[in-house]
């Protein structure tokens, strides 16, 4: 069978292909739209770029082979080649998938609703975020009439201790869920930035995160940029996601009562019930979650 792009250089003999290289059907559907989503779904869950053979002993699978559909994948745009590394990720056609899927959550649709109207009472970028397990992710963005330039867009993961998204998110999260991520943003640049560099300064965050019902950051994500988060919590008290707004130092009011933290708690609030939270409050003395069971060994940034 001819393939157009050349094999990886270290194919061998039994990786080249075989009858299995043209599509099988069966009584249950296409066998080759499977092993392609199942190509897909190793990238999704490990995250990052991939090379072909990493790819292959994941799936058990002849780097030939896996080399084959991710050419495939690659020519409808879910997943992009770079150049140097030669390294596969997810392309822009799997995060439109993706977000498509997300906007049938009650989540996504009820707060999608919500950010036009919100963006034009602040005059003020706002974004959604929706809790992954790698973080908060951006999945809506609404600019208003004077948007900001940052690096940060729909698809975004956003830090959990250098952004007002992340500290809204992991005051509300187990500890137990974010222990690993946690301890790798201690070792980074950004947490010292934020005035946070060790679990105790992390949980005193979060503790006044909880009790003021909003999270704030003045410039240390992105510089001459200041931005308020607040949490959304669904029907069994357990986190959603955020809703974030963002403007420039200069002219945006990061403070506790100003019109942002204020509208914000409102919207939280709002979509909270729309998702059937029928808890306390996300105000001022909110109770904690419930953070879970405690790793028997002390995070290591402990």
């Amino acid at each position: 069978m001819p393939i157009d792009d050349p094999l990886p250089p270290d194919t061998s003999p039994e990786d080249l292909p075989t009858e299995d290289a043209t599509p099988e059907r069966t009584s249950a559907g296409i066998q080759s739209a499977e092993i392609a989503l199942s190509v897909l779904s190793a990238m999704a869950h490990a995250g990052g770029a991939h090379a072909v053979s990493e790819l292959g002993r994941q799936l058990g699978m002849p780097r030939a082979k896996v080399h084959r559909y991710l050419v495939s994948l690659e020519r409808m745009g879910f997943v992009e080649q770079d150049p140097a590394s030669a390294r596969y990720r997810l392309g822009a056609q799997a995060l439109h998938v993706g977000l498509s899927a997300l906007s049938d959550v009650d989540f996504v649709r009820e707060g999608s609703n919500l950010l036009p109207k919100l963006a034009e009472r602040l005059n003020e970028s706002v974004f959604l975020s929706i809790w992954t397990a790698r973080g908060p992710v951006i999945v809506r963005w609404e600019d208003s009439g004077r948007p900001v330039a940052v690096n940060v867009r729909v698809g975004s993961v956003m830090p959990l201790l250098n952004s007002a998204t992340g500290q809204a998110c992991a005051a509300w999260v187990p500890e137990i869920q974010i222990v690993s991520l946690i301890d790798r943003e201690l070792r980074g640049p950004g947490a010292g930035k934020a005035g946070l560099t060790d679990w105790l300064n992390c949980r005193a965050r979060w503790q006044a995160v909880r009790q003021e019902g909003v999270a704030r950051i003045g410039g240390t994500l992105v510089h001459g940029i200041d931005s308020v988060a607040v949490p959304v919590l669904d029907s069994q008290g357990k986190l959603a996601g955020a809703i974030t707004a963002l403007g420039l130092s200069s002219v945006f009011d990061s403070s506790l009562e100003g019109p942002a933290s204020r509208l914000l708690r409102e919207a939280g609030r709002t979509l909270s019930l729309r998702l059937g939270y029928h808890g306390q409050a996300l105000t001022a003395g909110a109770a904690a979650p419930k953070r879970g069971r405690r790793p028997r060994t002390a995070p290591e940034s402990a």
